[in-house]
């Protein structure tokens, strides 16, 4: 899937209070970031979010990490999960 550039994703990621941009400084830690000890599960390339924020919202006693290399599908995913709660 190919999406063009939007130079607002990053800013608005970036304002965003779940967003991490540097996941490599939790690891080991993630139990902490989430304050739980809720089971992880992860997606890569999840693409504009439609099956991790159902799942998301439909499982929340999960801890969800969504990942993907282009911020605008990220943006995406996190107003999808916002509508949804």
């Amino acid at each position: 899937m190919r999406i063009r550039y939007k130079k607002w994703a990053r800013p608005e990621l970036e304002a965003c209070t779940f967003y991490i941009d540097n996941p490599e400084e939790i690891k080991g830690k993630w139990h902490e970031k989430f304050a739980n000890k809720n089971p992880i599960h992860m997606e890569l390339g999840c693409g504009k979010g439609s099956f991790i924020s159902k799942l998301a919202v439909a499982n929340q006693k999960i801890n969800y990490i969504a990942v993907d290399l282009v911020d605008a599908m990220l943006r995406t995913l996190q107003k999808k999960y916002r509508t949804k709660l």
